[in-house]
């Protein structure tokens, strides 16, 4: 009889729970998109981070989107976009994406990217909060649904954008790729519980979305499983043709191997598996396994892209570089940065590096921010050849969107070499706020 009452007890606090969250399709109805905000939409906010961007072909704008408001990752966040010129002055913010349901849908994880054509659009996540048993999740209702909106018109002074429309479910925060038959691939993380095995979980994971109509039709063609929890992911066509795939996990969630002669398992890994990598030789018809990349990373999104040159373009923290420049096994630990063995979230220095073998090997290392809570890196490249990168500083406090404007010179000699490069400026400054 005490169990049936224990039970009963449970069922009705979970139905008490479930009562509290927000009804998850708010989420489905798309965000107002604000043109020339004013008053507190047109500031930025004390916690502000997460930024991604795209430049224009013409290399005239640069666009940079990122979310805030609130205290912290939650139902108060909208998204920010900011046009730069060439020169990565301080941008005001000239557009806003928030629900009309703000505290009850959030806005947030957004990418910029551009279409060969130039067109250039705009997405991003929407989520409610949920509830799942007693376990109140204030970030994520498990669909989060994404939109994208776009412009045809990106250097003019004030570009016309579309109506929001509904991709799929899910996060892509990184750019598509855009592969040489003409197919966009889309790579998405839907956010994973594995203590739960209910109707939603089947759709948990990183998948890969497929377009063969320059984006009008979009269907889902493969889903990857990772040990660790797996987030942001890019997909890179390699020159042979081969699907590179790679997704940021958490390096301190570490995997276990069968070892026969002592039948057991054996934790392996180090704290600098933030980076897994899968490849594919048929289209994305099928994966190999996902398992530790050879490149390091702490806990954090990093870069990854094909420049116009042919090479490869890479974003990250630093993560014990220099054993993997010089083609050496990732540190151990106790072998490496102390910091990064005590903390595998640590996120610090933000380096940019160039491949000139597809990835084989890398070179160069321009640092762009030396500090320490510097995160989140995206890049793209102007037709004239210029390297636009933004990235975060410490979002919770300073709340500083950075930027860099550079060319392939100055990341493989390590300091500005060019005579119109920037290696790092501040364009928007969540601080200012509080003053």
């Amino acid at each position: 009889m005490r169990n049936h009452l224990r039970t009963l007890v449970c069922l009705l606090s979970v139905c008490c729970a479930l009562g509290q969250a927000n009804d998850w399709r708010l989420a489905e109805i798309p965000a107002e998109v604000i043109v020339n905000p004013t008053g507190t939409l047109s500031k930025p906010r004390p916690y502000q981070g997460t930024p991604s961007s795209v430049v224009s072909k013409s290399g005239k704008r640069l666009f940079t989107v990122w979310y805030g408001n609130g205290t912290d990752e939650g139902l108060e966040n909208y998204l920010m976009l900011a046009y730069s010129d060439s020169q990565l002055e301080d941008s005001p913010i000239k557009l806003v994406v928030r629900s009309a349901h703000l505290g009850k849908v959030r806005c947030f994880d957004a990418a910029l990217w551009r279409e060969p054509s130039g067109r250039v659009y705009l997405g991003w996540t929407q989520s409610t909060d949920t509830y799942i048993f007693d376990t109140h999740l204030s970030r994520w209702n498990r669909r989060g649904p994404y939109f994208c909106i776009y412009t045809n018109n990106p250097d003019d002074p004030e570009p016309t954008w579309s109506a929001p429309r509904k991709l799929f479910d899910g996060v892509m925060i990184n750019k598509p790729a855009f592969l040489k038959n003409g197919d966009i691939l889309y790579p998405v993380a839907v956010f994973q519980f594995r203590g739960i095995n209910d109707e939603l979980s089947k759709n948990e994971g990183l998948w890969l979305y497929r377009s063969r109509d320059q984006g009008k039709t979009i269907e889902k063609i493969m889903g990857l499983f990772v040990y660790a929890h797996g987030l942001e992911s890019i997909i890179l066509e390699k020159k042979d043709g081969t699907l590179w795939y790679l997704a940021r996990v958490e390096p301190f969630v570490r995997f276990y191997n069968y070892n026969r002669p002592s039948t057991s398992f054996i934790r392996s890994g180090v704290n600098t598996d933030g980076i897994y990598e899968a490849v594919s030789k048929d289209n994305g018809k099928s994966f190999t396994r996902l398992k530790p990349s050879k490149i390091p990373h702490v806990g954090s999104r990093f870069h990854i892209s094909r420049l116009q040159s042919g090479n490869l373009l890479l974003v990250k923290n630093y993560a014990n570089d220099e054993l993997w420049l010089a083609g050496k096994p990732k540190a151990r630990d106790g072998e490496g940065d102390k910091d990064i063995d005590k903390k595998p979230r640590e996120r610090k220095r933000m380096i940019a590096y160039i491949s000139t073998d597809d990835g084989k090997t890398w070179q160069g290392g321009l640092e762009l921010d030396e500090r320490t809570h510097v995160a989140y890196p995206d890049a793209s490249q102007a037709d004239n050849g210029d390297i636009y990168i933004t990235w975060d500083f410490n979002r919770y406090k300073d709340a500083e969107i950075c930027a860099a404007k550079l060319t392939e010179q100055d990341i493989l000699a390590k300091k500005i070499v060019s005579k119109n490069s920037i290696r790092n400026t501040v364009i928007s400054r969540g601080a200012d706020t509080r003053k």
